[in-house]
């Protein structure tokens, strides 16, 4: 079973756009393009936007396995 940090991980390397993200998700496109360049950590975010990002790739990522 994958955890949480490397869900989140597989998403942002994913070809999901930020917008299409911050749009299902709430989470702000700054907040998603500073995780993707490196500018903050996974293990450094909150608990909710961990929970949104995890939350939103099983739903998106689930339905292709």
């Amino acid at each position: 079973m994958d955890n949480i940090k490397d869900n989140i991980q597989k998403l942002l390397d994913s070809d999901i756009t930020n917008y299409r993200i911050y749009k299902d998700t709430g989470v702000a496109q700054s907040t998603l393009s500073d995780l993707k360049n490196g500018k903050s950590r996974i293990e450094d975010m909150r608990l909710s936007v961990a929970l949104k990002l995890n939350e939103y790739y099983l739903k998106n990522f689930n339905k292709k396995a």
